[in-house]
């Protein structure tokens, strides 16, 4: 498994210099750096010394060659009991699989479509590190926080195909097997940003919060090994009603343990008084003055991260607009954000 080590014998044919080659363990392929190479003294170039797959260059899998996975655990995380379940899905990969925070997988589902007569496309899902309460081995498992639909008893055929994806994760049971792509994407924190040299602001809604519980686990690491001359963290999380806000605990365990440094700012849009409610489009303007300062503070920069669904895309980016019209580094602020939506 990646990082664990592994004595490997390649015999190549001498190529002067050899670069970069592949190396196949249980039928998937491993970019191996030409230093792991030695030559022999027939003139043949051998992997012959022990080699970490940890070190190994940068691995995607396909629809054609998976990863084959398996289900670790699956935990209801809330809902609001009418159309939408969120569920915290662990998938055990032996260590084969090695992603940034932020970036996302492919899940393939199994059978075949009843439209297409193929099997089904993979569908995308943001990957996250493990929580501590999974009780797993963070190096060898990932976590995806994913919806699935609500559906009413009597109503299952109505749903056989929607959501397929979804529906077979959230029904899943432990030892299941499930085949992965990728990994992709560029939603990523910067060196500067886990360095702690940046103000940090996280936009989500629904399972758009996935990725940021990646952000924040590395950042946790960051604060806690380095000096503690860090920036701000802030999270504008829009859901529905207390029922939908996803991961409180570890968020609000995250407040206390970043020292101060992180604040989360729920926006219900079905919960409290009429003027209280809100969308997270809505909530940038009335909170204009934190999020000003997050630009201005002590001198740091602000990266900016947008995670959740298509249609709240344009809305949030046109109140950013708004609450940075009169600051002279607006339109570098705003080109600089990072976006991942999702229909």
């Amino acid at each position: 498994m990646r990082g664990d080590v592994f004595t490997i014998l390649l015999v190549l044919p001498d190529s002067g210099s050899v670069g970069y080659s592949f190396v196949f363990i249980n039928n998937h392929r491993f970019v191996v750096p030409s230093q792991c190479y030695i030559k022999l003294n027939n003139g043949a170039t051998s992997l012959s010394r022990q080699f970490h797959l940890g070190n190994a260059g940068p691995l995607r899998y396909t629809v054609k060659s998976p990863l084959e996975c398996r289900i670790s655990s699956v935990r209801y995380l809330g809902g609001n009991e009418t159309d939408r379940s969120f569920h915290h899905i662990v998938i055990e990969h032996n260590g084969l699989y090695n992603f940034e925070p932020g970036q996302y997988c492919g899940v393939l589902p199994p059978g075949i479509s009843e439209r297409t007569n193929r099997p089904h496309p993979p569908r995308s899902y943001s990957l996250a590190p493990v929580l501590e309460e999974d009780g797993v081995d963070p190096k060898s498992c990932f976590s995806l926080g994913i919806r699935a639909p609500v559906i009413p008893p009597g109503s299952e055929s109505l749903f056989r195909n929607i959501c397929i994806c979804s529906q077979f994760l959230s029904n899943a049971k432990p030892g299941t097997p499930v085949r992965i792509t990728g990994p992709f994407g560029k939603f990523v924190l910067s060196p500067e940003d886990l360095q702690g040299k940046n103000n940090l602001m996280f936009i989500a809604t629904g399972t758009g919060i996935v990725p940021c519980m990646g952000f924040l686990k590395s950042l946790l690491k960051a604060y806690t090994e380095g000096d503690k001359e860090f920036g701000n963290i802030l999270l504008l999380f829009g859901i529905q009603t207390p029922s939908t806000l996803l991961y409180r605990s570890v968020l609000d365990d995250y407040v206390e343990r970043l020292g101060g440094r992180f604040v989360y700012i729920p926006c219900y849009s079905r919960f409290g008084d009429e003027s209280d409610r809100c969308y997270v489009q809505d909530k940038i303007l009335k909170a204009q003055d934190i999020i000003k300062s997050m630009c201005c503070e002590g001198g740091r920069q602000c990266s900016i991260f947008v995670c959740g669904r298509k249609s709240m895309e344009k809305a949030v980016t046109s109140s950013l607009q708004t609450v940075f019209a009169d600051m002279p580094q607006s339109d570098t602020i705003l080109s600089n954000m990072k976006v991942e939506v999702y229909q």
